[in-house]
């Protein structure tokens, strides 16, 4: 059971802290909510999930561990292969899914494929695709919050220690 204070990753939204679990008449209905804040944004929304939604709920993941990021970013760490679509609105509808989905293995792999994609354009003397760059941008930011949060690192400083891994 989640209770208030707990940190979780919500679908694409990122790390976010449950800050209460109250009865909310939202439309005529009185349910039961998580309410969820953003830790790494400038903005005071809140994001309302229905407690007896399995859906919804589903999307709230614990964060990942300290193992996890280490075996996940280790030299010997085995990603899924991610389906490169060619047609530019198929494959943005594909990406977003692995992103919403939560899949961390699957959303560093999108990273890497678009980064692949974005080496062999630039051999071609093109560049990447901006729709591609924004989903990796997306991608990023998602896995790089929460990393910041386990390992309690700045989130700028998160790119480099992942570098640092990979060495």
């Amino acid at each position: 059971m989640l209770k208030v204070g707990d940190k979780i990753v919500y679908g694409a939204n990122g790390v976010m802290t449950i800050i209460d679990i109250r009865e909310e008449s939202f439309g005529g209905a009185c349910r039961s909510y998580y309410v969820l804040a953003p830790m790494h944004s400038k903005s005071e929304s809140q994001v309302f999930v229905p407690t007896d939604s399995e859906r919804l709920v589903s999307m709230m993941r614990p964060l990942v561990t300290k193992e996890e990021i280490f075996e996940m970013f280790s030299g010997s760490a085995i990603l899924p292969e991610v389906r490169w679509i060619e047609a530019n609105r198929a494959r943005q509808e594909h990406f977003k899914k692995i992103l919403e989905s939560g899949d961390r293995r699957e959303i560093l792999a999108v990273i890497r494929a678009i980064d692949e994609s974005a080496k062999q354009r630039e051999m071609q003397g093109k560049k990447n695709f901006l729709a591609d760059e924004n989903i990796k941008l997306r991608a990023t930011n998602i896995l790089y919050s929460e990393i910041s949060v386990v390992l309690g690192i700045p989130e700028d400083e998160v790119g480099e220690f992942i570098q640092n891994l990979t060495m």
